[in-house]
């Protein structure tokens, strides 16, 4: 199945609307619901390359100074991270949250990520620090990892994201997972719109993957409704979360 990355989908909706919509099938996460777990941890990420370049996503804040993300937000379509890059996270009140700090390798990819095209891999974590002085001491969400990914076919799962192409901004929707492909990644029937791109996917409460792509079926689309999630796996425990003191449990 030929698979296009949401940050790459931007491009299209840019050109087909100037102005904000949202799809039935993503429901508006209400303010009260958006300060409570877990919504209150995932936010829109901007990142800024010393050159200007500007990509907008979607990721969330795991705890202990932990900031999760899909990996091509962060980098070329090399996989090669944007040189002089800054983040900043806003919540769904416009309140900045999280920047990346004077660290210099603030940034943690899989050692062999390829690129856009890698999206079995295509999961990033980032050092920040709280721009309105938050406790990094602790874990503040569940993460699983599935070591049999079939087991995940059919499940339903839900995620939330922000986009600046919607009003609201910060908006949820659910689906459920329809396959595993060839390449490891899942692909559900979960409601999409650009700049989703890094939103969790949760099942049972538990952060199970991300959101990483939508089927090229959605070229020139505002929207799609096949969504590709990049679960969670031994080898990204192993490589990312487990260096970070990020705990994932294994469900096998």
């Amino acid at each position: 199945m030929q698979k296009k990355l949401l940050t790459l989908l931007l491009l299209f909706v840019s050109t087909l609307s100037a102005m904000p919509v949202l799809t039935e099938a993503r429901k508006e996460v209400h303010p009260q619901e958006a300060s409570t777990y877990p919504f209150h941890l995932t936010q829109a990420l901007i990142a800024k390359s010393g050159s200007g370049q500007t990509v907008r996503g979607t990721g969330t804040y795991l705890g202990k100074g932990i900031f999760l993300t899909a990996a091509h937000n962060l980098t070329n379509e090399r996989g090669q991270l944007l040189a002089g890059q800054t983040i900043r996270s806003y919540n769904a009140q416009g309140t900045e949250l999280f920047h990346t700090g004077a660290k210099a390798k603030a940034y943690h990819l899989p050692a062999g990520y390829q690129g856009y095209e890698d999206l079995r891999q295509d999961l990033g974590l980032i050092e920040v620090e709280s721009s309105l002085g938050i406790p990094a001491g602790q874990q503040e969400v569940k993460l699983a990892v599935y070591t049999q990914a079939q087991k995940l076919v059919g499940k339903r799962v839900f995620s939330m994201g922000f986009s600046s192409l919607t009003r609201p901004p910060y908006t949820q929707a659910s689906g459920q997972v329809l396959a595993v492909e060839a390449d490891g990644t899942l692909t559900a029937d979960l409601e999409l719109v650009a700049e989703n791109s890094g939103s969790p996917v949760f099942l049972d409460g538990e952060i199970i993957g991300i959101v990483t792509a939508v089927t090229e079926e959605c070229r020139g689309q505002s929207s799609c409704s096949r969504a590709t999630i990049t679960p969670l796996t031994p080898e990204l425990k192993k490589e990312l979360l487990d260096p970070a003191g990020i705990q994932a449990r294994l469900i096998d």
